[in-house]
């Protein structure tokens, strides 16, 4: 019976380290990304601003490609300062109407990701 008992007792060990020693890993991934400046970390892009986004099933929004639709990009990534984290350089006298707009040109600092080094 003690025999069980300490058993017992080791293998509740062996699983709380284990758990432990696993957390610290997840932990240091987790804390090793930010949130993508393009889509604010949603994982989507709203191509069309003079549309209001409906939300889940938007047929203006698609998958994000600063962060690959995951909204996490590196800790180590830094905002694009020439398009200022859009993707996009707006250019011409008339306002920016946002992701849509027909005086946006692709970002090339970035490559329209919204940030660079990472």
């Amino acid at each position: 019976m003690k025999n069980i008992k300490s058993f017992k007792i080791k293998m509740l060990v062996c699983v709380v380290t284990w758990c432990l020693f696993i957390g610290l890993f997840n932990i240091s991934f987790a804390l090793a990304s930010q949130l993508c400046f393009k889509c604010c970390g949603s994982g989507v892009w709203h191509t069309d601003n003079k549309i209001p986004c409906s939300g889940k099933g938007c047929r203006y929004c698609i998958k994000c490609n600063g962060c690959g639709g995951s909204g996490q990009i590196p800790d180590s990534a830094k905002r694009c300062e020439t398009c200022k984290g859009l993707g996009q350089v707006h250019s011409g006298k008339k306002v920016c109407t946002g992701a849509g707009c027909s005086n946006c040109t692709p970002c090339k600092t970035c490559d329209t990701k919204g940030w660079v080094g990472g």
